[in-house]
């Protein structure tokens, strides 16, 4: 799984709701728009939105994929003011303090439907390994006690009970500004928001993202995932430049830090979820691998109490404490730019991953009671107990951002944004990086862990990567489209670079890359599709692929490129006043061949009420097959291209 970081921001929401309300019309945010009820310095609002969502897998064929019913209750508490908390007690060190919260309840049909069929991967071999949603469990037997056939979900009953309902404080903060100083503060379940990009991260990776609620087709304050952080702010003012009368105007610094609460950089989920990685899980049970011609392995993780939830550390200050700082400034000639420096675990930038896998040792195979039958012929692989941990190492993030309105020749607001991180995590297969535990050179075997003198198929590393943007925005007259309005038009260049040698990098792989590949024809024990299930045992009746395993081959297909690139464009604007706001955008992959494109239609039937139409189309230009995509943008995604309506009641 490469890092997936495509979102469609929310930045294009506050654009909308600007200039919508010069039309007196409030635009449905990710947050409540706040048209709520007042009672004194205490407001609440909030929305009701239902999202409705089917996959276009064909031109003759839909796939119900989302029923999502959300609810947000927004609460402004402006409990301070003047020195007087509740207007009763005299605070005298403090200016003004405000209470927010946010909360965001959900529940999604879909799991409780359950339909049978297969969620989409990226190959037919995904599909049928992935399994449908709903069906038989694992094991499950008839009255007989005959194994039923076919039909097998990785996710029973119990499991979809567990994700079909959210029930989440989002934010809940307090605004603090001192009265003597120009010191202000924010503490709580927040999300930090840097950086200039919109519909892709660089900066902007304080908060990990959920792709599990729909993967990065959501505005960034609906996927964002809050964390518990102490922000601090001390505004400047201006700042003298040596050498000349000017100043630097409007200058700040920020310094955030998170004591306890790291999460990774992205919360995912394999297959068969309908919004998940298009994969199923690469550490799953169940797999077959072929080592040689006639013989078989079963590996088993022991992965020493890590996921790709939680890293090999404890979530307390000492060992998962980040800390970041950001300076803020305004040059004379109106070039506004942030320093920044994040010093964080894992956190991602440009095409670049999150986390890595580290195999410490395979254990010798053992003879096990499982039983895989393929094409009428039944054998039992051997267990494999591989020892390994899910890392999520420090790093250190450099970045640089700037924008500057250019009106002699472009009238247009141009952008950059930059960042280099030291220590990404990455995946290798490097001869010198992959050799096992206990042999010379290598560390040594953690307790519990037997010596194995060999390499394993790939294992962890860090590098560094350099990443960055180029964009402008402006709005722009186009008679023949909107005789009254302008549309808004921006497009972004963004790059990805890794110095050095990335012949050794790689990433996960799907059906359609080794080592998940179809074996060759005629090869012993397979089929033509390399497809078989097992009909005994915790896995049985769940299908599986056998997997070339083979010493000497390419463990993985999923090829990092020293230089990654990816060009978007976006445009809006509104028409009959306000109550028709459309929205198009592209995301273009040159390096990996791939397209994402949509629409989105705003129709505000009452300012209350809004009506959304939406339309994506992921593709690889008809090839039939997935391409590498390290940005999350359509290669991944290649016919999982998807319709939906989406109703918003906002109060």
């Amino acid at each position: 799984m490469r890092e997936a970081l495509c979102g469609w921001s929310s930045r294009w929401h506050r654009i909308l709701k600007l200039a919508l309300l010069a039309f007196c019309v409030a635009a449905p945010l990710g947050r409540p728009a706040r048209a709520g009820q007042k009672f004194g310095p205490l407001e609440l609002s909030g929305n009701v939105e239902t999202q409705n969502l089917v996959r276009n897998t064909s031109i003759d064929k839909l796939q119900f994929i989302q029923n999502r019913n959300t609810v947000r209750i927004r609460v402004d508490y402006d409990w301070l003011q003047k020195g007087r908390l509740i207007d009763r007690f005299d605070i005298p060190f403090i200016e003004r303090s405000k209470l927010f919260i946010l909360y965001r309840g959900v529940y999604d049909g879909f799991y409780d439907i359950a339909p049978t069929d297969l969620q989409k991967g990226q190959t037919r071999l995904d599909d049928l390994v992935g399994g449908p949603i709903a069906g038989h469990d694992p094991g499950q037997v008839d009255a007989q006690g005959h194994i039923l056939p076919g039909l097998y979900s990785r996710y029973t009953a119990n499991t979809r009970s567990g994700i079909k309902f959210e029930n989440t404080l989002r934010e809940a903060y307090v605004d603090t500004k001192l009265a003597s100083y120009p010191v202000s503060f924010r503490i709580g379940r927040q999300q930090v928001i840097w950086g200039e990009s919109d519909q892709f991260r660089l900066m902007d990776v304080w908060n990990p993202i959920d792709v599990t609620w729909h993967l990065q087709q959501e505005s960034w304050d609906n996927i964002r995932i809050p964390l518990w952080l102490a922000k601090g702010l001390w505004d400047i003012g201006e700042i003298p430049i040596p050498l000349t009368s000017q100043a630097l105007s409007n200058s700040f610094l920020e310094v955030v830090y998170n004591p306890f609460d790291f999460q990774p950089n992205q919360k995912a989920s394999f297959l068969p979820r309908p919004w998940s990685v298009a994969v199923p899980d690469p550490l799953r049970s169940g797999q077959v691998q072929q080592l040689l011609p006639g013989q078989y392995l079963t590996p088993n993780f022991n992965l020493q109490g890590t996921s790709f939830r939680h890293g090999d550390f404890e979530r307390n200050p000492q060992d998962a404490s980040e800390i970041g700082l950001r300076f803020h400034a305004v040059t004379p000639q109106g070039l506004e730019f942030t320093t920044n420096y994040l010093y964080a675990r894992a956190r991602g930038i440009g095409a670049g991953s999150t986390q890595s896998i580290a195999i410490q040792s395979i254990g010798r195979p053992t003879r096990g009671d499982n039983v895989f039958e393929v094409e009428g012929q039944t054998f039992r692989p051997s267990n494999t107990a591989v020892a390994a941990k899910i890392q999520y190492p420090y790093n250190h993030i450099f970045g640089l951002t700037g924008n500057y309105f250019e009106g002699d020749f472009t009238s247009a607001v141009l952008r950059l944004e930059t960042a280099y991180v030291l220590n990404e995590p990455v995946q290798t297969v490097d001869p010198a990086k992959t050799w096992l535990c206990g042999a010379a050179g290598s560390p040594a075997c953690p307790p519990g862990v037997t010596p194995n003198f060999a390499n394993a198929p790939q294992t962890s590393d860090k590098r560094d990567l350099w990443a960055g943007m180029l964009g402008f925005d402006r709005p722009t007259w186009i008679r023949f489209l909107n005789p009254k309005a302008t549309w808004f038009l921006t497009a972004q260049f963004f790059w990805s670079y890794f110095p050095g040698n990335v012949s050794y990098l790689r990433g996960y792989s799907g059906a359609g890359e080794t080592p998940y590949f179809t074996p060759g024809v005629g090869a012993p024990g397979h089929n033509t599709q390399g497809i078989g299930q097992w009909i005994s045992g915790p896995n049985a009746g769940l299908i599986e692929r056998l997997q070339n395993g083979v010493p000497g081959t390419d463990p993985s297909g999923d090829i990092f490129h020293r230089w990654e690139h990816l060009i978007t464009f976006a445009g809006t604007s509104f028409y009959r006043g306000g109550t028709l706001v459309p929205f198009v955008a592209a995301a273009w992959d040159p390096v990996n061949d791939n397209l994402e494109a949509l629409w989105t239609m705003d129709y505000f039937y009452t300012n209350n009420f809004i009506i959304t139409l939406q339309q994506k189309y992921f593709t690889t230009y008809g090839s039939g097959f997935p391409s590498d995509d390290p940005w999350g943008a359509g290669g991944r995604n290649h016919a999982r291209s998807e319709t939906g309506i989406k109703l918003t009641y906002q109060f």
